[in-house]
């Protein structure tokens, strides 16, 4: 029952570029890709509020989520959705669990044992960082006044199966504003975010036990 809505949240990923903005050169891109990378590392943890509007084919009304994400390079990932419709969901590097409070069940997903899985996270967190974002994604950018429009087309067959596009809107300080992704099942999954903080993040916010009284799975056979 795998949930894959965590792919495109937990990434800053996505906003379609403006008709006025300038694309940049080759030699540009990279120079912004450099500038990304410099940020995450120096400024290190990132947490940051969100709300999602996922548009589906089945659907009439957008399926809107509400929460927050926390994020550690190089692999530490947790993100709440808040709500009728609640799940945590943490990686640790090693291990990615989802846990559906209202079901009072859990997913765990050893990822040294599902090398698919474990190349979209990969991707997911080269993504969030930009720390070898080229092994994964071909990316193209624009810039309209002092705000950026960076779009990333997946390479990596992980992320491919899910993804066609996304494209991450950043302001001056190359803060997240808002990001959007086309899914491969013909979805449209738009995401602002706001309050972003970076600072130290206790490794406690990545270590995750399902509360007794849980059932708990481990999906692919892991």
């Amino acid at each position: 029952m795998m949930d894959k809505t965590w792919l495109p949240a937990v990434v800053f990923l996505a906003l379609a570029g403006s008709a006025h903005a300038a694309p940049l050169s080759s030699s540009e891109v990279d120079e912004l890709i450099t500038r990304l990378e410099n940020v995450y590392q120096s400024r290190g943890s990132v947490e940051v509020n969100f709300r999602e509007e996922r548009q589906t084919r089945i659907l009439k009304e957008p399926v809107v989520d509400q929460g927050k994400l926390w994020f550690t390079p190089p692999d530490k990932v947790r993100r709440e959705i808040t709500g009728n419709s609640p799940s945590t969901t943490v990686i640790d590097g090693n291990t990615m669990t989802i846990y559906y409070p209202n079901q009072k069940t859990a997913e765990i997903f050893d990822l040294n044992k599902q090398p698919s899985i474990r190349d979209s996270v990969q991707a997911l967190t080269a993504g969030l960082s930009f720390q070898h974002v080229r092994s994964y994604f071909t990316v193209e950018a624009t810039k309209e006044g002092n705000e950026y429009t960076v779009t990333l087309t997946p390479t990596a067959s992980g992320f491919r199966r899910f993804f066609r596009s996304l494209t991450l809107l950043l302001d001056s300080n190359l803060r997240p504003l808002r990001s959007d992704v086309a899914t491969t099942r013909n979805e449209q999954i738009s995401t602002t975010y706001s309050n972003a903080r970076r600072g130290p993040i206790s490794d406690s916010v990545f270590q995750f036990t399902p509360p007794a009284g849980t059932t708990i799975t481990h999906p692919l056979g892991n």
